[in-house]
């Protein structure tokens, strides 16, 4: 049987149908808080998150995350630091997280808060084994 006749309907012949796995939809939005989190300062910014456990504002989160970031105190941090992760949090982080779903962030108010999801919540807690050492 040639290429072009096995891509017909069906699975091939080797393939039992018990074995063909049903990808459920929300295996995408899945696929997103993956993606979302795999940048290990975005987990990071959902540790402080989760340990705070209510919102925090974007200044404290970027103070945070600057001295996490150098491995400094927070009372060492140049206001040069904070600014950069600031930028970086409202450029690239907060986006990608709120996209996914992971984060809700109030651009008015300043503050950010973990979205109420247990897929997220699981993924946190299977991810702060490695990442909270």
């Amino acid at each position: 049987m040639s290429q072009d006749q096995n891509r017909g309907g069906g699975s091939p012949p080797h393939v039992a149908e018990e074995d063909v796995l049903s990808i459920d939809s929300e295996s995408e939005s899945l696929d997103s808080v993956f993606r979302a989190l795999s940048d290990h300062r975005r987990r990071c910014l959902c540790h402080y998150l989760a340990r705070n456990d209510g919102p925090m504002t974007v200044d404290e989160l970027a103070e945070l995350l600057a001295a996490s970031m150098s491995e400094k105190t927070r009372a060492v941090l140049t206001t040069a630091e904070i600014e950069k992760t600031r930028t970086e949090l409202h450029r690239m982080h907060l986006p990608k997280l709120t996209e996914a779903g992971i984060v809700e962030h109030d651009g008015d108010e300043g503050v950010v808060r973990l979205a109420d999801s247990p897929g997220v919540t699981d993924c946190l807690q299977a991810a702060s084994g490695v990442d909270l050492q």
